[in-house]
């Protein structure tokens, strides 16, 4: 039974229904990120060019992070009050500061394991160190994709889609979607989408499933793309390297992930889906999943 909270809207009992309905929650969903992201954008926008004349970049983007993640988050607590009726639980601010520790350690130390081993084998190579001025830009691009894609894929997608689906379609469905929603990015190719699904797609899952919270998705979702774009200098999800440290990678593509970077490297495939595997394995001994509905039913 979902909670009543005071802007929940009200139906008949079909009506209820229907409104309820998994895939009707996700339509609504999805256009409720669209539109409430999509006027944070806008105005970002308009603050860059008509106030700030296009002239610092740094603070636009700033501002442009600030108002995407409060307007991501603004639009999914008012879905979630109005459609579902309830408060967001996932999102707990009393459990925010751990939770979003926890994820960053385990994003930065993953990365930094998988670097690591790329430099043993010989694919990775430092020349220098650049000043610190070039992890801002890195820190504001991934506090904003941690957010605010966090939000829409494993709040929305993944979280509504479970309780249709249950976990395990659900997992498989939302890693496909949140890995191939990458193929648009520069350099990307369909190894590079299949590798995002299966790492970062499973894993961002199953912390979900096991804390029923957003904050360590988040965590880990910020700290690896700032530790491998902000630290080691690797390309993040192909885009164009710029950290702290002036790298350079050498060897064939199954291990440096080629132009796309290390996301789409084996090395991060093998880390990532024993890890994946553990977590599946702590969900089903926890008995955090959840069945398909029509499972529900019988």
């Amino acid at each position: 039974m979902m909670d009543v909270h005071p802007l929940a809207l009200h139906f008949s009992e079909r009506g209820m229904r229907i409104l309820r309905f998994p895939i009707t929650r996700l339509i609504l969903a999805l256009v409720f990120l669209v539109a409430f992201t999509g006027l944070a954008l806008g105005l970002a926008s308009w603050i860059s060019k008509d106030l700030l004349n296009g002239e610092n970049k740094l603070l636009g983007s700033a501002i442009r992070m600030v108002l995407a993640c409060s307007f991501t988050w603004i639009g999914y607590v008012f879905y979630c009050a109005t459609v579902e009726g309830r408060r967001v639980h996932e999102l707990n601010p009393r459990k925010a500061f751990r939770q979003v520790s926890l994820g960053l350690l385990l994003g930065f130390g993953f990365i930094s394991l998988i670097m690591l081993v790329m430099f043993i084998a010989g694919g990775y190579h430092v020349s220098g160190i650049k000043t610190a001025a070039v992890l801002l830009p890195v820190l504001i691009m991934s506090v904003q994709a941690g957010i605010v894609e966090e939000i829409l894929s494993r709040g929305i997608i993944f979280r509504i889609a479970e309780e249709g689906i249950g976990t395990w379609l659900s997992m498989a469905l939302s890693a496909l979607i949140f890995g191939f929603l990458h193929i648009w990015n520069p350099n990307a190719t369909f190894f590079s989408s299949v590798s995002i699904a299966i790492t970062a797609g499973v894993i961002l899952a199953m912390l979900y499933v096991i804390t029923r919270q957003l904050w360590v998705p988040i965590g880990l979702h910020i700290g690896w793309n700032f530790a491998l774009g902000g630290v080691y200098g690797a390309p993040v999800s192909g885009g164009e390297p710029d950290g702290i440290l002036n790298a350079s990678f050498t060897g064939p593509d199954w291990l440096t992930g080629g132009a796309f970077g290390p996301e789409a490297s084996v090395i991060m495939v093998v880390v990532f889906v024993v890890f994946g595997f553990y977590l599946i394995r702590k969900s089903i001994k926890d008995k955090s999943w959840i069945k398909p509905m029509w499972r529900n039913q019988q």
